[in-house]
């Protein structure tokens, strides 16, 4: 065996437990990168580097958004948890809208709960307020989801 197989031992895929490798993070510490969701792309600090998440309610509140604007069974690498049905938003009753968005968000493994307390359509989105409890922290988000 030379030095690069022991300092990299082959591994397959269906070996690492990634649920395993998430779930041991604590809560409280964890983070995902700022993302606009506006235009699509990553927030930058004045360097040029992507930027964190600082608090919990922070991680909450991007990765509701995340899941807000993924389209659900789009993405392949996304299981069919996650994402919610925008693309059927337009026709939808408002409490289907609602059901999509509080089923979409209670599906991640970091959220207990989650309640539209707000929800206005407005020209080709919709204004939500969403109250989401946390394993450690409640937040809420107050954005305007393009569909």
């Amino acid at each position: 065996m030379d030095e690069e197989e022991t300092l990299f031992p082959e591994m397959e895929l269906d070996e690492v437990d990634v649920t395993d490798l998430v779930d041991s993070i604590p809560s409280a510490t964890k983070w995902t990168y700022k993302i606009d969701y506006h235009n699509r792309r990553a927030v930058l600090d004045e360097f040029g580097r992507p930027v964190r998440t600082e608090t919990y309610e922070e991680y909450l509140v991007e990765t509701a958004m995340k899941i807000l604007c993924t389209e659900r069974f789009q993405y392949v690498v996304y299981s069919a948890d996650v994402g919610v049905e925008k693309s059927e938003w337009p026709g939808w009753e408002d409490h289907e809208i609602t059901r999509d968005i509080e089923e979409a968000l209670t599906a991640h493994p970091e959220v207990e709960e989650a309640e539209v307390t707000s929800m206005m359509r407005v020209d080709r989105g919709m204004n939500l307020t969403v109250k989401i409890t946390g394993l450690v922290g409640n937040a809420e988000l107050n954005e305007v989801i393009d569909i």
